[in-house]
Order: C-alpha cells, then structure tokens, then sequence
C-alpha cells in the first residue's frame, strides 16, 4: 500500500482551492448577487453586499480548506478507484455535499434564505469545486516507491 505523498496535496490542494475561490467569487458575487442582495435586505442588512470584499481572506482560507481537502480525499481514494477524473469527481462530489448542500439544507429551517437560494447556491457551487478537484488530482503524483517499500521485493 502506498503512502500518500503530502507534498503533491498541498500543490494540488492550493490550485484546486484557488480556482475554488476565483469560482465561488463568480458564483456570490455575480450569478448570486441579486439574490444575497434580496436576503440581506430581508434580514435588515443592507451593507453586507460587501462581505466578499471585506473578508476577502476569509473566504481565501475556506476555499484553500476545501482544495485541501478535496485533494488529500482524491489521493486517500485512490487505492481504491484508481487514478483518473473518475476519482476525482467522486472526492469532488463527496466534499461539495459535505461544504455546501449539507450545511445549507441544515440551515432552511431557520429562514435566512429561501429554499431557492439555497438550491442554487448548491448547484453552482458544484462546479468550481468540480474544475478545481479535477486539476489539482492532475497534479497529484503517488511518492516513487523505494525498493524496500516495492510490492515486488520478498523479505
């Protein structure tokens, strides 16, 4: 069995949670931004339009988070599935449903937005976590075994 090389994550990992990040700037602030303006001025903040700007890194780290993640779960999978998009497409799917339907689907009942919101945001939040787990599982290599770690070599 090999080991996962944590090197090849944390490359793949800040890629895949970059693009992360560049895409959900597109999802919140472009697809969605009527609507998150229509729930904050339900809510009675009108100002928070500008939370992406003004928590900028915030949102950095949370999607860095999930490159990671999405990585480390790609390269954990692949003893498993084996290389390929197959794979990473199923790490992809595995922490979209943990990062954003889950939690959001938690939170209807407590009417902070509406059911609509939260079906969108759940489907345009699966593609940048989808481009994003594709490349950086491209980038992800298994570490080259060593010759006593070869499954071919006999104590």
């Amino acid at each position: 069995m090999s080991r996962i090389n944590f090197g090849r994550v944390i490359v793949g990992g800040i890629v895949a949670g970059l693009l992360c990040f560049f895409g959900d700037g597109i999802v919140h602030g472009v697809l969605l931004k009527p609507r998150w303006a229509e729930t904050m001025a339900a809510l009675g903040r009108t100002a928070a339009g500008d939370v992406g700007r003004r928590d900028f890194q915030y949102f950095l780290i949370y999607d860095l988070l999930k490159g990671l993640l999405a990585v480390w779960l790609y390269a954990a999978m692949l003893p498993r599935f084996g290389r390929g998009a197959v794979t990473a497409l199923a790490a992809a799917f595995t922490v979209w449903l943990l990062v954003i339907p889950a939690p959001v689907i938690g939170l209807l009942p407590m009417r902070f937005f509406g059911a609509r919101l939260a079906v969108l945001w759940s489907l345009y939040g699966l593609v940048p976590i989808v481009i994003g787990t594709l490349a950086g599982a491209a980038l992800y290599r298994e570490p080259a075994a060593t010759a006593a770690q070869s499954p071919l070599r006999r104590a």
